[in-house]
């Protein structure tokens, strides 16, 4: 049994983008629409996950009033 070899978030982006514009497309059939919008959710979800996961691993170093630096989570906002 082989294993899937795991895209990189750039490929899933690259093969989002290809989705889309296939989905632009007029002439893509209905069936194969559906598919590819299946498709395209999955890899939207696996980004959104692989980017909150990212964001766990930020910190933020800061330098305190008494000149001593700590690292803290990244908010993000």
């Amino acid at each position: 049994m082989s294993k899937k070899k795991t895209e990189t978030f750039e490929q899933q982006l690259e093969r989002l983008n290809q989705i889309v514009q296939t989905l632009d497309d007029e002439g893509t059939p209905l069936e194969e629409s559906m598919k590819l919008y299946e498709e395209g959710i999955e890899i939207v979800e696996k980004c959104v996950t692989y980017l909150s996961e990212a964001q766990k691993k930020i910190k933020v170093l800061r330098k305190r009033s008494d000149g001593v630096f700590e690292t803290l989570d990244f908010d993000g906002e």
